[in-house]
């Protein structure tokens, strides 16, 4: 009899060590799951700021540039890969011709978005506007990427109805 109940008695003493590792286990894995759902939402956070952020960049490139004519803004905005391949005298002539058209009407609908490649990773985009000048319009286009921590003009350009005088 006492063999019999000291063999129940360690039955029972070691289930409640397997009972209590089936209780960790699933207190990890709720861990788990809620670190890689926190991941996730700072992910879809950082992307949706992103967006923002870069829509709001091609914005203040277009104020800067056709409204304030400010080249220096352009020339520190410019990514490198542009500098090397576009000399700063193509700067110059951008905000030139738009200098010479004059200051457009304020009211502007900005197109286009930011896309990603790799649903998170480097954020770029090409924004296009169609500015109202007092003779003319001119399309405005400007394309803009995040490839380290800041936003950068990768190209731009302008196209109107015939060239100012």
């Amino acid at each position: 009899m006492t063999n019999s109940s000291s063999l129940k008695q360690n039955k029972s003493t070691s289930r409640l060590p397997q009972s209590g590792q089936r209780g960790q286990a699933l207190v990890f894995i709720i861990i788990v799951i809620a670190v890689i759902a926190g991941g996730l939402l700072f992910l879809i956070s950082m992307r949706k700021d992103a967006k923002a952020e870069g829509e709001r960049f091609a914005k203040q490139v277009i104020e800067r540039c056709a409204f304030q004519h400010d080249v220096r803004f352009l020339h520190s905005s410019v990514a490198s890969d542009r500098r090397l391949a576009v000399p700063p005298a193509m700067d110059d002539q951008f905000i030139f011709y738009l200098t010479k058209l004059g200051v457009p009407d304020r009211n502007y609908t900005l197109t286009g978005q930011v896309e990603f490649d790799s649903y998170f990773v480097s954020p770029h985009g090409t924004f296009k506007t169609i500015l109202t000048y007092p003779d003319q319009h001119a399309t405005v286009f400007v394309s803009v990427a995040r490839p380290s921590g800041i936003w950068l003009v990768t190209d731009f350009g302008v196209t109107y109805e015939r060239p100012p005088e």
